[in-house]
Parts: structure tokens; sequence; C-alpha cells
């Protein structure tokens, strides 16, 4: 009964089907703002970097707790303006808190709700 042998495996491939991380592309233009910003200001640590030699654009992976980003300068790399949304962030007031003692002078974010789940709203 080969068609019972198919099912079965169908159905144990998909049970055991993960999804691997996602890590969105975001276009940076200049390094050290990138790394003054995220580094800096968000806390992130930078996992790797590359580059293809000097005078060419850096391509880096960045990462805090669970999260993590890839940074390019590389010229068709995603889109400046780009958004990222992180559902069930547990701490959310504190990490304002945090960012806000800072005193980052190029944004000044707040929170706010919107459709019922608090975030950080659009930085000023």
């Amino acid at each position: 009964m080969p068609e019972i042998g198919v099912a079965v495996n169908f159905i144990l491939d998909n049970l055991l089907l993960r999804m691997p991380a996602i890590k969105p592309i975001l276009r940076i233009f200049d390094y050290s703002k990138a790394v003054e910003f995220y580094v800096g200001l968000l806390g992130f640590n930078i996992d790797w970097e590359h580059t293809f030699g000097e005078n060419s654009p850096v391509y880096m992976q960045i990462s805090l707790d669970t999260i993590s980003f890839h940074l390019s300068e590389h010229h068709g790399d995603s889109t400046p303006g780009t958004r990222v949304f992180i559902e069930d962030f547990t701490g959310l007031k504190k990490f304002h808190k945090n960012l806000s003692e800072k005193k980052y002078k190029y944004n000044k974010p707040g929170v706010e709700k919107d459709s019922g789940m608090k975030m950080l709203s659009q930085w000023k």
C-alpha cells in the first residue's frame, strides 16, 4: 500500500516543518551613524560584518535578544524608510524609558496604542 506510506511521509514532513528566522535587510547610508543608532542607542550587538574591500559597502548583522537584522550599504538592498514591527515586546515601557534617558538628539520616541497594542511611535 504505497499510498499510505506517501500519506504518512507527507503528514510527518508537515508536522516537523519549522520556519527559519526571518531577518529583514535594512538600508543604511552611513556606517558610523548606523552603529551610533543601532548599537549606541538601541543596544544591538554587531554579530558580523562583510565588505569586498576598501571603499566598498558594508553588509552586517546586528542582534538584540532574539531579534536580528541585516544592515546594508549596498545600492538596491531594501528601501529607505522601511518599518519593522516587533510583536509582544515585553518591557516596552522600560525600553522606551531607557531610550529617552539617552537624550539622542536625532529622535525622541513616544509610546502609543494602535488597535489596542502598545508600540513605540514614529520617531521625531
